[in-house]
């Protein structure tokens, strides 16, 4: 199982898809609502709510979360689940640790080719002067997360300006990355370039055969 912790999601869910098919059936049958999201447009079809177990390591957490139709990940953990097991993200290090009333786990971040990517797109035309450093806004087909970022190849081929950045947190579509100009002579990047590529961290777990499945 895929799991993103999102600190842009108040609340936490599960895809029904994620879901053993014996209770997906049980929870279709429920009556239907639906939950806008924090940008406040993206809605979510909820089948119901149910109380999560997921093993972290060697550590039992618990979360009741919406049940979904379709997440870009088989469970969002949110911050109900961020504030409850005091998780710290360290998306520089890909790493995330978590506690309970004992002891704290560290576990680490799961990236792989098959990872949703969205691109970085430079907001406003740029004018990086000689060894000058600037900051630039970039827009992200994300309403809010913290997310790793990869520069893009391309780029970085044909061009002397070094990106700084390995991760990055976005608000409202919006981050920012660091440009570096290491040469003598000023370097132009036009609006709407890809500077490239942000993932969304996620962590993969078992799925949990004790895991309990309550209806609400």
């Amino acid at each position: 199982m895929k799991v993103m912790i999102d600190t842009g999601a108040n609340r936490s869910f599960i895809s029904i898809k994620a879901l053993d098919p014996s209770y997906g059936k049980h929870l279709v049958n429920k009556s239907h609502s639906r939950i806008i999201l924090a940008d406040g447009h993206t809605s979510l079809s909820v089948f119901g709510t149910m109380t999560l177990s997921i093993t972290m390591g060697d550590m039992l957490t618990s979360i009741k979360a919406f049940v979904v139709k379709e997440l870009c990940a088989d469970c969002i953990l949110g911050m109900d689940f961020i504030n409850k097991y005091k998780l710290i993200i360290n998306t520089e290090e890909q790493i995330v640790s978590i506690s309970d009333d004992y002891k704290r786990t560290t576990l680490k971040f799961a990236v792989n080719k098959n990872d949703i990517r969205y691109p970085a797109r430079l907001i406003n035309n740029v004018r990086v002067s000689p060894k000058q450093t600037v900051t630039v806004p970039v827009s992200v087909e994300l309403s809010s997360a913290q997310v790793l970022f990869r520069p893009s190849f391309k780029l970085q081929q044909r061009s002397s300006v070094v990106m700084l950045n390995s991760a990055l947190t976005i608000h409202h579509h919006t981050s920012f990355i660091s440009l570096h100009n290491p040469t003598t002579y000023s370097y132009s990047l036009p609006r709407g370039i890809i500077l490239g590529t942000t993932t969304i961290p996620t962590l993969s777990f078992k799925r949990n055969s004790t895991t309990d499945h309550q209806i609400v």
